[in-house]
């Protein structure tokens, strides 16, 4: 073979090694390009709930007002809630101009009439204290009782409805307690009931 021959089969040779080598470059460009993965974006991590703790403690009720007694009325006047056997609202408005009173209460009264209308029945019950009973028509109703001093002793006068004298009309007992600042006889209490504040005895 000449050299000439030579030449060209190398020359040959080395162009074709250069294009198969730049095919080889080409072809390893677009499969990577085909091949490259596209990486996706990590997901955002979503914040897990958040709980408010509950308190498990009771709470504590807020008190209310306290209640204040009532004063005493000035001029020593005052209402009691009478205790009757019909369950009547009976009420005893009472005035006492002595300044010797120190507490009424209602009693408890039994069946019927322990005496007649118009009479008053007065017994201690303790050295201080007397029992007043008399008789009252059975309905509501408010009845007067002033308190004053007579005689070394007590007036007491109460002003009610009342059917006539020695009637036959069906009454109930009504019974108060009164104490006093100092020791009383019930010989020494007088109690008269009338009809009217005007009517005298």
């Amino acid at each position: 073979m000449d050299a000439c021959t030579t030449r060209r089969t190398v020359g040959t040779a080395v162009v074709a090694g250069a294009l198969v080598l730049i095919g080889a470059v080409a072809a390893s460009g677009v499969l990577g390009e085909s091949t490259r993965v596209t990486p996706k974006p990590s997901p955002t991590a979503t914040p897990a709930p958040t709980s408010t703790p509950i308190s498990t403690a009771t709470p504590v009720p807020t008190p209310g007002p306290t209640a204040t007694p009532s004063p005493v009325p000035s001029g020593g006047i005052g209402d009691l809630d009478i205790r009757n056997l019909t369950d009547h609202d009976v009420k005893l408005h009472v005035t006492d101009a002595t300044g010797k009173v120190v507490s009424l209460r209602s009693g408890t009264p039994g069946d019927g009439m322990s005496v007649r209308w118009f009479d008053v029945k007065v017994e201690n019950v303790d050295a201080t204290t007397v029992r007043v009973i008399w008789v009252g028509l059975p309905r509501d109703e408010v009845v007067q009782l002033g308190i004053s001093a007579a005689d070394g002793g007590y007036r007491l006068r109460f002003v009610q409805a009342a059917p006539p004298a020695n009637s036959d009309a069906v009454g109930f007992d009504r019974i108060v307690e009164i104490a006093f600042d100092e020791p009383v006889r019930a010989a020494d209490v007088r109690a008269t009931i009338q009809e009217s504040l005007d009517t005298q005895d």
